[in-house]
Parts: C-alpha cells; structure tokens; sequence
C-alpha cells in the first residue's frame, strides 16, 4: 500500500552525518597514493561503501513513519450512476476521514471486483451477486477472492423494458424477439440469464443482443429491437429519456417466479419503485433486485476501513450526487450480510450498538 511518509528529524540527523563521515573517508582514501595500503584501502573503500548503502537503504525503516493513507475508488462507467455517487463517496472520505487520500476511478462490476482482490488499496462498487460469487468462487470466478464489505447501500433494479405497442406483456413473450441482454457479464446480461432461466428459457429462445443502457433504450425507441433488460439503480436517465417520447411498459416478474429466482440466488430481494419514477408509470411496481456494496480487499486495515465506515454513515447528507445516496446508511449496512464483513467495520458497528 502507498503511503506518505514524514522523516524524525533527530534520527536523519545521526544518519546523514554518519553519511558524511563515511563519504568523506571514501573521498580521501580514493586520492591515497601509498603503494603499501592499497589493498587494506580497497577492502576499508569497500567496507564503507557496504556501511553507506545499508545506512541509506535502512532510512525508511528506522526513520520514517506512516502519515497518510492513498487510496483509489473503483467506481461505474463515466456518466453512470455509480460514477456519480462514487464523487461523493471520495469527496466525503477525504474531507472527514483523517490520514486517508482517495481518488474515483471508472470501472465496472466485474472488473471492479477483480481490481479490488488484486490490490489492498483499492476499494470500489459492485453488486451483491458478484461479490457473493467472488467469495465462493463460484459463476465469474474461478477461485475464491480476498474480499469484504464495507458498507452495504441502494438496491439495483432489474428492469425488463419494452414499449406499450410492442404487443410483449410477459417474459414468455420474448420468444422470437430481439432482446437486449446488457453488455456481456454484466449485471443485466447476469438479470436476462436469471430470469429467462426461470421461465424454462435460454438465449436460444430470443434473438439476444448485447447492447449496454443507453443502447438498449435507443435500439428500443427505433424499433430494432423488442424489449431490453437493464440492471441499474434507479432512476435510470436513459429510461426516463425513453418515457418522455414513448409510452414506456415495464414487465414485472410473477411471484412465483420471484420465489424461483431466489431458491438458486439467495441475493435476490424485491424492492419497490415508486409510481411516477417515469413518465406514464401511475402504479408502484415491486422489482427484483440487490444491493449494491462498497468492497475492500481483506489486506485492508481495520484502522482504514473503520475510518472510511465512519467518515460515509455520520455523513451521509453528503451523498448526494445521486439519489441513491440516499441508501448509504448505518442501518442499512448493520443488517446480515451473506458476504464477510470488513473487521473496520465491524468495529464502528458495535460502537453503535448495532453488532454484538
């Protein structure tokens, strides 16, 4: 891990003048023209230069002295929800979390995850299916990741979108049609497998198209395609684009299927949206979904995750470069977790009395 360093100013003080004192000896030794001591002068030249290395190398070690913490947040895409929230996630931990430097990175789910198992000083976004696959070494991943949840927030909705004169009112009505999937192992392509599963069909059913939101939503508006599934937070700006000049239809899952989608993920919840979250949607609608966590790798110290755990829950009126911000709370972290905890975090939750 990177970190800033600040020098004791009487330790370096001994040091560089032991330095000089050794150089100098080298310096005059060097100009020695005495025929007799030039051995016993290389093997003294030599000794002092292996005395001068170990003092300088040794520096860091006996001298210097951790003073800050640099860190990166693996984020979303550019534009993206996650982007933007993350924002405020780095502007809030650097402002209230002491010692600790941090800047936003772009990424993506996947990728996020792999990024954080690799490296100790990166924490970052993904969604609750990939971190539960990544520590169980199951779907994406091959071998069981070193990751922990820091915090747990918003939910991600998993939408299956199509327009009122596409004539589709249920997931069997995709059979034959094109349908976006999302981009591949992506949240929606994770949604377009999980629930045409449920309903006893693959891609060979559809005519799958691996199109990202914004694609989905312009494919759909020109009729390119039938219907889209799209996995994000909500409210989606390029769905809410898509509901200002079409007549937007979202198929909801029955549920019996939801019950059957979660026996095989147990990640899945429902959650609901609010009526009016688009344009022509005049009833609240239960969605299925998971959460989105924010994930350290497990080489995180404790005093890092415990500050950054801290600094995001007393200040969570700062999260509001989307409104999903909104989800980041203690409460919402305190509750069971089917991934492993950060110690950091676990210690900030029993101070508030919310782990035993």
């Amino acid at each position: 891990m990177r970190v800033g360093v600040c020098i004791s100013m009487k330790t370096c003080h001994f040091t560089f003048s032991v330095c000089s004192r050794v150089l100098q000896f080298l310096l005059q030794s060097e100009a020695s023209d005495v025929k007799w001591e030039e051995m016993a002068m290389k093997r003294m030249r030599a000794s002092a230069r292996v005395l001068l290395f170990a003092l300088v190398v040794g520096l860091p070690a006996a001298a210097w002295s951790a003073d800050s913490v640099r860190l990166s947040m693996a984020s979303g895409p550019i534009g993206a929800a996650w982007y933007s929230l993350g924002s405020s996630f780095v502007q809030v931990i650097q402002k209230k979390a002491p010692g600790i430097i941090i800047t936003l990175e772009a990424g993506a789910a996947v990728k996020n995850v792999r990024v954080i198992a690799q490296k100790a000083d990166v924490i970052g976004f993904t969604n609750l299916d990939l971190a539960y696959d990544a520590v169980q070494g199951t779907g994406e991943f091959d071998k069981k990741l070193p990751l922990q949840a820091l915090m747990a927030g918003h939910p991600s909705h998993a939408y299956l979108i199509t327009l009122e004169d596409m004539g589709i009112n249920s997931v069997e009505d995709l059979r034959g049609k094109a349908v976006s999937i999302g981009p591949p192992a992506s949240g929606a392509e994770t949604t377009a497998r999980m629930v045409l599963g449920a309903h006893g069909m693959t891609y060979n059913d559809i005519k799958a198209k691996w199109l990202g939101t914004q694609e989905t939503c312009d494919t759909l508006r020109d009729k390119i395609i039938s219907a889209g599934f799209i996995f994000s937070g909500s409210p989606v700006p390029a769905v809410m684009e898509l509901a200002v000049t079409h007549k937007l239809k979202i198929i909801t899952i029955r549920p019996e299927m939801v019950k059957k989608i979660q026996e095989k993920f147990p990640y899945v919840g429902l959650d609901r949206l609010p009526a009016g979250t688009y344009k022509g949607q005049t009833a609240p609608l239960d969605m299925i979904a998971w959460d989105t966590y924010l994930m350290a790798n497990s080489q995180l110290p404790e005093d890092v995750g415990y500050k950054i755990v801290k600094a995001l829950s007393e200040n969570t009126q700062e999260l509001v470069s989307h409104p999903a911000g909104a989800y980041w709370t203690l409460e919402k972290t305190a509750q069971k977790m089917i991934v492993p905890r950060h110690p950091g975090a676990e210690r900030y939750l029993r101070e508030k009395g919310l782990l035993k």
